[in-house]
């Protein structure tokens, strides 16, 4: 029966639920001031990093290439009927790649203005 008084046979140190708590002691609250440590590890210098670089759009290019290269090996390969499925998924995954890549193409910062004002 699943009725056991409230008790918990997960062992001590067990929040509700049966989660282990943060701290036994003090009740899962930090003490001591925030923000505390040197402040290189806290803020790294200069710009912040907002998210990962996009990907070369000549890579990709190339991947969209190999994935059209695998579905006409697959319609030329294949016996008849395990033909269609494949060379659809090939060809779908290398239209996204070349889509990826001409986004990727478009997206990348043009050459610095030469001009003086």
């Amino acid at each position: 029966m699943s009725g056991s008084g409230g008790r918990s046979d997960k062992g001590p140190g067990r929040g509700p639920g049966g989660r282990p708590s943060r701290g036994a002691a003090s009740g899962g609250k930090r003490t001591g001031p925030a923000g505390k440590g040197c402040p290189s590890v806290r803020q790294p210098k200069g710009p912040p990093v907002v998210g990962k670089r996009p990907s070369r759009p000549g890579f990709l290019a190339v991947a969209a290439l190999l994935w059209f290269a695998a579905a006409i090996v697959a319609f030329f390969g294949l016996h008849t009927g395990w033909k269609l499925i494949p060379v659809i998924c090939f060809t779908g995954v290398g239209i996204l790649y070349l889509r990826g890549a001409a986004g990727s193409y478009l997206r990348r910062p043009g050459p610095a203005s030469t001009t003086k004002e």
